[in-house]
């Protein structure tokens, strides 16, 4: 029987055991992107012992590698290459039941060929037949298991790739379907000069019609920000399609400037990453399994990361997103720069990031993350044209999470929205955890965040809801004098709802849920460290905070009822914060102040902390850590790199 080693753990692969998810929530938002993990007989069983290390990213990418070896796929995924893809390329890769890996990976081509015969010229992109996600899966695979591959099912997968029309983008553009359809358009039309695509292009046309879109991507993600940035599955998909063209692109600059807009890219977690998690607003995060992510259950884009960054103790196998982070785990040229790598491991001091996305039309938005010593917490300032705009469907606009040995260290001030914001007559509320309210709104001053909201009458959904964990990771929870206070092991916070809320009557998802019903509402977040109220126990540390807080902080909730609501606060380290509620077709004048003066996201660059700086629309960027600096400049697809004097 073959056998691998994840993290001193010996595991046969004919009786494996495999692992089930920890929650429910984590376990619905895999259904919607993964196959649980499950035995042969395919009854998902738990197996808490295996877990992943590494010291470097070499090592931790073989474990992630030798870990999903061990995976199968569902019976109903066997031919659905997204799903059951990265399984096979790890076995061939490690040579592990390398023949059966390769006759359920023509039998998937063959599958999919067929189904796409069967619905005909008319099958939409995006479909059963025509699925980019496959379509980057079986390309990814080809190159990385080339020598391994027999002929006849290399064929196979060209032909498949020519069933796919490239001379224009045609149908639903979110960006990971535009990189995995063009950069695994792209790759097969280099590596097979016969090809030729429904469109009825050649190879050579197929490459120049990829390739210049797929400049402008590039261009845009590094200069302008990405559609898809933080979240928590699709940022592992836009990552690893951009890797596979800087790791196997033929064309010289087509190589390069996927090489540098991968560092773009990388970069941006780094900023968002704290000791194994990432915390920073996301644009996309399905289901409240996306939201709260750890070492216990990173899901694709942490689990992506930390092969790159670690993290201080290994992470449980279970909870990977493995179908979408394999490919970031892989063995090959690319390599993050060490700079950005320090940038992201480097959390001896508190400090503010600040981020601009630029690139999404008529959309503003402005993040930040204030990353302390053992806990981030994050936000977005955001204008959309109206309430109905599809940011909202599945954002996750504020967060904070903290260093914990338990799971679920995350909280998140949620309300109730449409499944489609954009289809508001459909009727249909969203999942509990799972997009944003589009008339709530956040001001954030370091690690303390403060939000308002007023919906009209009209708009059916509108209450506040927030999960305290009772998993382990929050420690002790009290209430006084409308605050929720809770130690949280690493980290103190004091939760403050201006209009009166209630207890849920039963648990939700392993949390209690905290509710309030009013539609003009405003609220508080405050955050420390337990170090200026240690001593003595958790209670006692605890206790002291809150006294703190009741102490030394003020509330003036007298405008929230106005026309346009209105909250101040002063916290806990003296700032005075102001945010008055702004309607969506309003133009922002100020209403956001800290002590005093209006916060100008207008004037905000690309990226900025101590470390990092880029202008919006420049081409120009600036990481310096030490004495050593990294610049990029992106007009002429350069890096860098030089002594500080």
């Amino acid at each position: 029987m073959n056998t691998l080693k994840l993290a001193g753990v010996w595991i046969g692969i004919a009786g494996v055991v495999m692992m089930a998810f920890p929650g429910f929530s984590r376990a619905m938002a895999q259904q919607a992107e993964a196959p649980v993990d499950a035995d042969a007989t395919g009854v998902a069983v738990s197996a808490e012992t295996v877990r992943l290390d590494g010291k470097t990213a070499a090592e931790r990418g073989a474990a992630l590698m030798r870990y999903v070896a061990t995976c199968k796929p569902r019976p109903a995924d066997v031919t659905y290459p997204k799903a059951a893809a990265p399984a096979y390329a790890a076995r061939l890769m490690l040579n592990v039941d390398a023949d059966d890996a390769l006759k359920k990976l023509d039998a998937a081509v063959r599958f999919q060929i067929a189904r796409a015969a069967k619905d005909g010229a008319g099958a939409a992109v995006g479909g059963h037949a025509l699925d980019p996600f496959d379509k980057v899966a079986l390309v990814n695979t080809y190159f990385l298991c080339k020598d391994k591959i027999p002929k006849a099912t290399a064929e196979k997968i060209r032909d498949y790739a020519s069933l796919y029309a490239h001379k224009v983008w045609k149908g639903y553009g979110a960006m990971n379907y535009r990189l995995m359809m063009d950069g695994a358009g792209f790759l097969a039309a280099e590596e097979w000069p016969e090809m030729m695509d429904a469109d009825g292009l050649t190879a050579d046309q197929i490459k120049k019609a990829t390739r210049d879109r797929l400049f402008a991507y590039f261009e845009r993600i590094t200069r302008r920000n990405f559609d898809e940035y933080g979240c928590p599955i699709y940022l592992a998909v836009d990552l690893s399609a951009v890797r596979m063209l800087a790791e196997f692109a033929k064309d010289v600059e087509m190589r390069k400037r996927a090489t540098l807009t991968l560092d773009a890219m990388m970069l941006d977690v780094a900023c968002t990453w704290n000791q194994g998690y990432n915390i920073g607003s996301a644009a996309r995060a399905k289901y409240w399994g996306s939201t709260d992510t750890g070492l216990e259950d990173m899901g694709a884009t942490a689990t992506a990361a930390w092969v790159w960054f670690g993290a201080p103790r290994p992470i449980a196998a279970s909870g990977t997103g493995w179908i979408h982070s394999f490919w970031m785990a892989t063995p090959g040229s690319y390599q993050v720069p060490e700079l950005i790598v320090k940038i992201a491991q480097d959390r001896s001091q508190v400090f503010v990031h600040t981020a601009t996305v630029a690139g999404l039309g008529k959309q503003e938005i402005c993040r930040t993350t204030y990353q302390s010593l053992s806990y981030g917490l994050c936000s977005q300032w955001d204008r959309t044209p109206g309430p109905e705009s599809g940011l909202y469907k599945e954002a996750r606009r504020n967060m904070v999470k903290w260093v914990s040995v338990k799971p679920s260290s995350t909280f998140a001030v949620c309300m109730e929205n449409p499944r489609r914001p954009y289809n508001l007559k459909e009727g249909v509320a969203n999942a509990l955890g799972y997009g944003e309210n589009p008339f709530s709104q956040y001001l954030q001053s370091e690690g303390t965040l403060m939000g308002v909201y007023a919906v009209p009458k009209s708009y059916p959904y509108y209450k506040l809801y927030a999960p305290f964990t009772t998993r382990g990771a929050m420690m002790k929870r009290i209430e006084k004098a409308g605050w929720v206070f809770c130690h949280n092991g690493s980290m103190l916070m004091g939760f403050y709802c201006v209009k009166p809320y209630t207890w849920g009557k039963k648990p939700w998802n392993g949390a209690d849920m905290l509710w309030c019903e009013a539609r003009t509402n405003g609220w508080i977040l405050e955050t420390s460290e337990v170090k200026p109220f240690a001593g003595g126990g958790v209670d006692a540390e605890l206790n002291r905070f809150a006294e703190a807080v009741l102490g030394k902080t003020t509330v003036d909730a007298r405008g929230i009822d106005q026309a346009s609501p209105m909250l101040r606060y002063k916290t806990l380290s003296g700032r005075e914060m102001e945010l008055t509620w702004l309607p969506h077709k309003a133009r922002y004048a100020g209403e956001a102040k800290v002590d005093g003066k209006a916060v100008d996201y207008q004037s905000w660059p690309l990226f900025k902390n101590p470390w990092v700086y880029q202008e919006v629309n420049s081409s120009m960027l600036q990481i310096t850590y030490g004495q050593r600096r990294l610049t990029y400049d992106f007009a002429n697809w350069t890096r860098q790199e030089t002594a500080v004097r």
